[in-house]
């Protein structure tokens, strides 16, 4: 099962997507701190990652780069608010699979889940 994590301080936010994730049956991890998310990133080594760009402890482009160290092969998508300068050229300059602005909708959600299915196909047993 593909395994996605969620890294938002807003906790509605946070929850609203993960049930959905989970809804379309991915396995599914939740930070709500850039120290929460590095130690789960380590040990649960999610597939994909969501990323909000402003966290309480540490900005999102920072703990990104600390993610790509740990797994290289990580696709991490920025999320971010309209109320940031961080834009989908700064994700594409850092090397993120993808881009999101909040609020994220289920349909733009769902498009992104289908993005993960192809690039993460489940493994064959």
């Amino acid at each position: 099962m593909i395994k996605i994590m969620v890294v938002d301080d807003e906790i509605f936010v946070r929850d609203n997507i993960a049930r959905f994730i989970q809804r379309n049956g991915f396995s599914v991890c939740l930070a709500g701190t850039a120290e929460e998310a590095l130690e789960m990133f380590k040990k649960e080594k999610p597939d994909a990652v969501l990323l909000d760009i402003i966290l309480p402890d540490l900005d999102g482009d920072h703990l990104f780069s600390y993610f790509k160290e740990i797994n290289p092969s990580a696709d991490i998508y920025f999320i971010t608010g309209s109320g940031t300068v961080f834009t989908e050229e700064n994700a594409k300059e850092l090397g993120a699979a993808g881009y999101m602005q909040k609020p994220i909708y289920h349909d733009e959600l769902f498009k992104l889940l289908e993005e993960i299915k192809l690039r993460k196909p489940p493994a064959v047993k």
